[in-house]
């Protein structure tokens, strides 16, 4: 499973494409059900950026980041690449949801963008 990281070419756009939602422009989509394969496709046709998720930046897949992996910290992130990273979680695992809370929280703290907070249900 891949997982990538799509930058719309309308960077203000915020809704629904090929049924993946983008937040200021910025989505994140994966590779395992045939709708992410097609979405990807649909995007690389359009001129959509696409770019893969690293195994560390995708956040938990099981045991959590690799040791010696800096966890994701949004602060050094624009509010774009934060949702992106919050969407490619699957808050289905419990690491992953760990892992989510744990950045929403940084993000309260932090910046506390209303874009970002919002996919808590804030802002």
């Amino acid at each position: 499973m891949n997982t990538y990281h799509v930058t719309s070419p309308d960077p203000e756009f915020s809704g629904e494409s090929c049924g993946v939602l983008f937040t200021e422009g910025a989505a994140a989509v994966s590779d395992a059900e045939k709708s992410g394969r097609q979405a990807i496709e649909y995007f690389r046709r359009r001129g959509y950026g696409l770019t893969p998720v690293t195994s560390a930046e995708e956040g938990p897949e099981g045991s959590g980041p690799d040791e010696g992996d800096e966890a994701f910290d949004p602060a050094a992130h624009d509010a774009a690449e934060v949702v992106a990273y919050l969407q490619a979680l699957d808050t289905d695992d419990e690491d992953q949801d760990a892992e989510w809370g744990r950045v929403i929280d940084a993000e309260r703290a932090g910046k506390a963008r209303k874009t970002v907070l919002a996919l808590d249900g804030e802002g």
